[in-house]
């Protein structure tokens, strides 16, 4: 088995409708901030055009390519991990994944998911929305920092996902989360760029010993 590769601290998450299709995808991804990691999330294509674009991310992306969802797919373009959303079977489908050597995470929205999460031996766990999301609103209403810093106590490196965007890092590394994750803040270079820069400078100015 091979080396299971570190959790990610920055997470793009895809959305072809955002680039100009399904051929703008390796455009968007070698435009990202080196050592950005990548997860394929297209929930409405089949396993051969996920495949298809997960090969071509394979040779684009700097980080790590995780694949939303399925196995088979992550294994066909050699991915390095696998992510499952809260609507899936995380304990039954980790041991298949983890045997592969391959990064497990999970989407979770509430402490009892956090708990799932735990018991499935993920590797990390995406937390939100944390703030106001086109793509969360059917979460509910935003889950705010507090409940990350409660999730972020917990044995699980959390990413925080929904409304990311520079101007609130620190208040997210302040508050313990491992990471970020987002759709839209990292859709274009130029708010790609000045995320991982805030990332960056949030997290280490604020976890200095």
């Amino acid at each position: 088995m091979r080396r299971k590769p570190n959790v990610p601290t920055l997470l793009a998450i895809s959305d072809r409708r955002l680039c100009g299709g399904a051929s703008g995808l390796e455009h968007w991804a070698r435009s990202l901030p080196a050592g950005t990691a990548v997860q394929l999330r297209e929930k409405d294509l089949d396993s051969t055009a996920l495949t298809e674009i997960g090969r071509t991310l394979r040779e684009a992306v700097s980080g790590l390519l995780i694949v939303n969802g399925s196995l088979n797919v992550a294994v066909d373009c050699r991915a390095d991990g696998v992510h499952l959303g809260s609507d899936q079977p995380w304990t039954e489908a980790a041991p298949a994944i983890q045997d592969r050597g391959l990064l497990l995470g999970v989407s979770t929205h509430n402490r009892r998911e956090l708990e799932d999460a735990a018991v499935a031996d993920a590797d990390y766990a995406l937390f939100g929305p944390v703030f106001a999301s086109p793509e969360k609103l059917r979460f509910g209403a935003p889950q705010g920092i507090e409940r990350l810093k409660r999730a972020a106590q917990g044995p699980l490196p959390i990413l925080a996902v929904g409304g990311v965007d520079p101007s609130n890092t620190p208040d997210l590394a302040r508050a313990g989360a491992h990471g970020v994750a987002a759709i839209r803040a990292f859709a274009e270079p130029d708010t790609a760029a000045a995320l991982a820069a805030a990332w960056a400078l949030a997290a280490g100015t604020l976890r200095l010993p």
